[in-house]
């Protein structure tokens, strides 16, 4: 199943950029919670942390 990024500010859905529109990390690398916090974030125009999960340490 595949999440669709948050819409962009100007309100179109960001199709090559695969950079979240909320926060810095690439929407690929969101997990659900990730998808659910910044798609909600941007839908209800709040100013907010980002929840991402760090890289795995090597």
């Amino acid at each position: 199943m595949s999440a669709e990024r948050p819409p962009r500010s100007d309100g179109a859905r960001a199709t090559t950029d695969p950079t979240c529109a909320m926060c810095p990390h690439p929407w690929s690398e969101h997990d659900a919670l990730g998808r659910r916090f910044c798609t909600a974030t941007q839908v209800g125009v709040w100013t907010r942390g980002c929840i991402c999960a760090p890289p795995p340490r090597r």
